[in-house]
C-alpha cells in the first residue's frame, strides 16, 4: 500500500515537473509563431471545410434538425456565434453549390492546409528532428481531415440518437421537467469537453514524427482539456460584448475575434505538445536510471 502510494507521489510530481518544464520549453521555443501560422490557416480553410461538412452530412441525412444539431455541438468550441460564419452557413444550406471531381479536389486541398500546419507545429513543439517527405506531410493532414470527419458523422449518430429519445413517449414526459435545458447544456459542455481531450490524445500520439508511448500523451491532453475549458470561459466574456471591437476593428471585428481564439486555442495545444514530450523524456530517464527518479521530481 505503501508502495503504491510513493509511485503514485512520484508519477504526480513528474507530471507536475513536466508542467513546469512545457512553460519554459513554449517560451524558448517558436511556438508562438506556429500558432499564429496555423490561425491563419485555420481562416483559409474554414469554409472549404464548411463545404465539405455540409456535403458529407447532405448525403448522410435529409433531415435538417439532426444537421443543425451536429452544426451547433461544432459550434461549443467557440466562444460565441461568429455572425460571418453563421451567415455563411445559411447561405449554403440555402443555396447549396454542386462541385465536379475537379472542385472536391480542390476543396479538399484547401482544407488540409490548416491540418498541414498543425502537424509541422506539432513536430517543431516536440523537437522532431527528421521530418516526413511532402507527400506523407500532406497524407498525414488528409487523414487528419478524414477523422475530422468522422467525428462528424459520430455527432450525427448521437444527434439521430437524442432526436429518436426526445420522440418517444418517456422523452416527452422528461423534456417537459424544468431541469432538462440546465442538464442538457452541463452534458453538451462537458462531452465537448471529453471529446476534445480525446482527440488531443490522438494528435499527440499518432502526429509527431518519432514513437510515442500512449500512456505519456494523457498529462498533456489532460492538461489541454483544463486550460482550453478556462480560457474558454475567459474569452467568451472577453469578447461578450462585440460593439467595442468594431470600435477598433470595424467590420472584420468577428474575423479579428475568430482569429484571436484560434491563436489562443492552438498555443494552449503546443503547450499540451510540450507537456507531453518533457513528461515522455522523464519517463524514459526514470525508467533507464531509477535512482533519477528522487532528483529528478525533488
Amino acid at each position: 500500500m505503501a508502495e503504491g502510494r510513493g509511485k503514485s507521489g512520484a508519477h504526480l510530481r513528474l507530471v507536475g515537473l513536466a508542467t513546469w518544464r512545457g512553460v519554459g520549453e513554449l517560451y524558448n521555443s517558436d511556438g508562438l509563431t506556429h500558432a499564429a501560422s496555423v490561425a491563419y490557416y485555420a481562416l483559409i480553410s474554414l469554409f472549404p471545410i464548411l463545404l465539405l461538412s455540409l456535403a458529407i452530412l447532405g448525403e448522410v441525412t435529409s433531415d435538417a434538425g439532426e444537421r443543425d444539431a451536429v452544426v451547433r455541438f461544432v459550434f461549443r468550441y467557440f466562444p460565441r456565434q461568429f455572425d460571418f460564419i453563421t451567415g455563411q452557413l445559411d447561405s449554403f444550406q440555402t443555396a447549396p453549390v454542386s462541385f465536379g471531381a475537379g472542385g472536391i479536389i480542390m476543396l479538399v486541398w484547401a482544407s488540409t492546409g490548416v491540418f498541414n500546419a498543425l502537424t509541422s507545429a506539432v513536430n517543431h513543439a516536440w523537437g522532431v528532428q527528421k521530418r516526413r517527405s511532402f507527400l506523407k506531410h500532406r497524407l498525414v493532414a488528409f487523414l487528419m481531415l478524414v477523422s475530422a470527419g468522422g467525428v462528424l458523422l459520430l455527432g450525427l449518430v448521437l444527434a439521430s440518437v437524442v432526436r429518436l429519445a426526445e420522440s418517444s413517449r418517456f422523452g416527452i414526459t422528461i423534456s417537459q421537467a424544468p431541469w432538462v435545458g440546465w442538464a442538457t447544456g452541463v452534458t453538451g459542455n462537458y462531452a465537448a469537453s471529453v471529446l476534445l481531450i480525446l482527440c488531443v490524445a490522438l494528435v499527440f500520439y499518432f502526429i509527431p514524427n518519432t514513437k510515442v508511448r500512449f500512456r505519456d500523451v494523457w498529462p498533456g491532453a489532460i492538461a489541454v482539456g483544463i486550460l482550453w475549458r478556462l480560457a474558454f470561459s475567459l474569452f467568451a466574456w472577453y469578447a461578450s460584448d462585440l460593439a467595442g471591437w468594431n470600435v477598433i476593428h470595424g467590420s472584420i471585428a468577428a474575423v479579428v475575434v475568430f482569429l484571436i481564439w484560434i491563436y489562443v486555442s492552438v498555443v494552449i495545444l503546443l503547450y499540451g505538445v510540450e507537456v507531453t514530450a518533457s513528461y515522455a523524456r522523464l519517463q524514459t530517464a526514470v525508467e533507464r536510471h531509477p535512482d533519477l527518479a528522487t532528483s529528478a521530481t525533488a
